[in-house]
């Protein structure tokens, strides 16, 4: 916490009650229940990733609606993944993972069957988890917490940025630096909770122009006002800048008096003449000049 590196784990608490309790007049309903296996934890977590839950949902089904089978999918193209996903933030990252998932457990197990982590330490669940190419923390870390019910926090780069603007971690840190940093202040109980409310927040568009300032925030900012802080973004978010469209110069000088062409040609016409009357004709002198030169 960038002004608090040394608070204790009470302090923590109270901050994050206070927050959850601010987080809870913004945000309707509660933890989204999914009865999934742990693979498909793992390939709903992908589709999660800084989105809502809605957009989750809706790239989620349009996946399993589009191909016939979890083979089908792990056989196909990212860029025919993409499309059945739909409009979703980051879908080209999101299809690679699913695919590399589906790819991985396939061939380590023969079958998309992922059910023995639920009979493995969480330690050892973590590793197996992480082997998984392209596979992220946030994506990691969801399965863990809701598959096999570890007391971990799921954080992916959008609730990142909301806890930097809120200074409870600093700017630099990464998601996993994020998660420890306030994992000490959330009850094993609350975590399912507090991760929904901080992805909703998160990523709610009329709080992003604001949140994307969080480096402008002050170093020394205290950590229990963050909670008046969010408050005060929701009564007056921050207007998204507008994109800066390209002017056209336009030119001052005069515009050139236009001549129709019947015209300029009548003119060209006229000097030709003129000039070919300037020639002259040779004169007697020089024509016998010329002959007796010739003999």
């Amino acid at each position: 916490m960038p002004a608090s590196k040394s608070l204790k784990a009470a302090d923590k608490q109270k901050i994050l009650k206070k927050l959850v309790t601010e987080m809870k007049k913004h945000v309707k309903g509660s933890v989204p229940k999914h009865n999934h296996t742990v693979l498909e934890t793992v390939l709903y977590s992908a589709c999660l990733e800084n989105v809502s839950y809605e957009a989750a949902d809706q790239a989620y089904s349009n996946l399993l609606d589009t191909f016939f089978d979890l083979n089908e999918v792990r056989v196909s193209s990212v860029a025919e993944i993409v499309e059945a996903l739909g409009d979703v933030h980051e879908a080209d990252w999101k299809a690679l993972r699913v695919r590399e998932t589906l790819q991985d457990v396939f061939e380590k197990n023969f079958a998309f069957d992922l059910e023995i982590l639920k009979r493995k330490t969480q330690e050892v669940a973590n590793k197996e988890l992480s082997e998984i190419p392209h596979i992220s923390p946030f994506m990691r870390d969801f399965t863990v917490q809701h598959a096999l019910g570890a007391h971990v926090l799921p954080v992916d780069d959008k609730m990142t940025q909301l806890l930097k603007w809120l200074g409870l971690v600093e700017a630099s840190a990464t998601s996993d630096q994020a998660a420890d940093a306030i994992k000490a202040g959330i009850k094993k109980s609350e975590g399912p909770q507090f991760c929904f409310l901080m992805k909703s927040v998160s990523v709610d568009p009329v709080l992003q122009p604001g949140l994307e300032q969080y480096q402008d925030l002050d170093p020394e900012t205290d950590p229990f006002a963050c909670a008046s802080r969010l408050a005060d973004l929701y009564k007056n978010p921050v207007k998204p800048k507008r994109a800066k469209s390209a002017t056209k110069k336009v030119s001052r000088k005069k515009p050139e008096a236009k001549t129709s062409t019947r015209k300029t040609a009548k003119k060209a016409a006229t000097k030709s003449k003129t000039t070919a009357k300037k020639v002259k004709k040779p004169t007697k002198t020089a024509k016998k000049s010329k002959r007796s030169a010739g003999n």
